[in-house]
């Protein structure tokens, strides 16, 4: 491509845009809902032929009328490749022109979807730190290798300048095994799928329209033999379909995992059906985090992942760009020692202080006293809430010490000389590296309770977490709220001697 380079998408991305951007979903819903308000001359088999029909119509009509949004879209919209920067037209009725310096992009990403693969087209998005709600540059769809192509050209421009045509060198870093695959899969809780199956087999359930009435016969006489079909087996096994179903889902999106490493930047591919290929500069990374549950951890495996100041698809509470979705625990730290320069073998975590773990021991105790009273009142006058027995409450009021002590013993934090390590939770641990030269704001906090015992909660804010409450450090001792603010607000390097890295024999990130 030339310094100055216009293209369009792919005249076939018309089409395959107009069918991705029909829900289905919502379709379905439609159309049962015209057959069960219809005017009920149809029942039994007639009415769900009757309904499938109507989805059908429901659907080539949505899809005709994208076809034609989509065709306007298409002719309207150009990129335009300048000497330090992207320029995007777009819009009919609002006309948008929007200028992206090579310098502001923090990631860019060629994927494919399950409509648009067989077509040999894929999608390219960049993203800047300042638009958190969707990509700054979105081409669906191009050939994918003028996609790579440019993914390629934009990566160079925004490392270098405009003019370099030589795409980083890189070597194969990282490669999901099958094995750790498998794992991945069945150690998540999938809850999207597992909701939705749930979801699907209430309304199943508790409604029943003459249209369901011939097949649920039909299923029942084919499955009594079989299985005994009480209504909490059912939902039991509908929750394991939509577990399952999760698992699906996961490996193949996971499948063939590779991440590649080179001077200064990172590259993963994985998916099978829906493929992914990010790139992003290793100077644009904000943030990086080990995590592992109990499984993870009893095997020895963990995740790593990253954050970027580009947040287009914010996951709740993670991090939206993985290094390894499952590693052995010494292969995910390495992963984030070449991504944020952090020296592994100087990460000796700090516990909290002890008068924290008395903290959450009063805590837990004053969280059971309120449900045991909140319970004894509500047996006066709901009838079903006697049916909890109030001495369960005084065992929860003996395992209050226990579960205060597991919640301090899980959290601990390392203060390095460019760094900041924070560890917090217990079913799923995660271990924060952050970047002191990342951190954007420092809120130092302290409630009545916390300033009886000299404790105070710090909290660090940064560009990849926009929309989440920072990296959370609480219950520490004020002295090193005060520390981290000498150091990282007001830069006074005469204040870090003392600040080098807090070293406790025997525990590790």
């Amino acid at each position: 491509m030339s310094a100055h380079t216009s293209l369009k998408p792919d005249i076939r991305s018309i089409p395959v845009r107009a069918l991705e951007n029909v829900d289905f979903t919502t379709v379905a819903m439609l159309a049962v809902m015209l057959t069960v308000l219809g005017d009920g001359s149809a029942s039994g088999i007639d009415a769900v032929v009757s309904g499938v029909v109507t989805l059908v119509l429901i659907a080539v009509s949505l899809g005709c009328f994208n076809l034609v949004i989509e065709g306007v879209e298409w002719w309207r919209y150009e990129l335009t490749l300048e000497e330090e920067s992207i320029v995007v037209r777009s819009g009919f009725f609002r006309p948008k022109r929007r200028t992206i310096p090579f310098s502001r992009i923090q990631q860019s990403t060629v994927s494919t979807t399950t409509v648009s693969r067989p077509f040999g087209l894929a999608a390219l998005e960049c993203e800047t730190a300042g638009n958190p709600d969707e990509p700054d540059v979105s081409v669906r769809y191009l050939e994918r290798a003028d996609a790579e192509e440019l993914q390629q050209r934009i990566q160079s421009a925004a490392a270098v300048d405009a003019t370099a045509a030589e795409p980083p060198d890189r070597r194969r870093v990282f490669t999901l095994r099958p094995r750790e695959l498998a794992l991945y899969g069945v150690t998540r809780t999938h809850p999207k799928t597992v909701l939705l199956a749930a979801l699907a087999w209430v309304g199943a359930h508790y409604f029943e329209p003459d249209a369901m009435t011939d097949l649920r016969s039909t299923a029942v006489a084919v499955l009594e033999d079989f299985l005994p079909l009480s209504p909490a087996v059912m939902l039991g096994l509908v929750v394991l379909t939509g577990w399952l179903a999760g698992v699906a889902l996961g490996i193949e999106r996971m499948a063939r995992f590779r991440l590649s490493a080179g001077e200064g930047s990172f590259r993963r591919q994985h998916g099978l059906f829906r493929t992914t290929d990010a790139d992003v500069s290793s100077d644009r990374i904000q943030i990086a985090r080990v995590r592992s549950n109990p499984l993870h951890r009893r095997l020895g495996l963990a995740q790593a992942d990253i954050g970027t100041a580009g947040l287009s698809d914010p996951v709740p509470f993670g991090l939206q760009w993985p290094l390894a979705p499952l590693a052995r625990r010494d292969v995910a730290w390495d992963l984030v020692e070449r991504a944020v320069g952090v020296d592994r073998s100087a990460v000796q975590l700090r516990s909290l202080p002890t008068r924290a773990r008395r903290r959450y021991v009063v805590r837990y105790a004053l969280g059971v006293v309120a449900l045991a009273v909140g319970t004894a009142i509500a047996r006066q006058f709901v009838p079903a809430a006697r049916a909890i027995p109030l001495p369960l409450f005084a065992l929860l009021l003996a395992l209050a010490p226990l579960a205060g002590h597991v919640t301090w013993s899980h959290r601990g934090y390392a203060l390095l000389e460019d760094h900041i390590v924070v560890r917090r939770g217990f079913w799923t641990r995660r271990t924060y590296v952050v970047p002191t030269d990342t951190v954007q704001n420092l809120t130092v906090s302290q409630s009545p309770f916390q300033r009886r015992v000299d404790l105070v909660s710090v909290r660090l804010d940064i560009a990849s977490m926009p929309f989440l409450p920072g990296v959370p450090l609480p219950d520490v001792d004020a002295s090193v709220g005060g520390r981290l603010r000498h150091r990282l607000l007001e830069d006074d390097s005469d204040g870090d001697s003392e600040d080098g890295p807090i070293e406790v024999p025997n525990e590790r990130a």
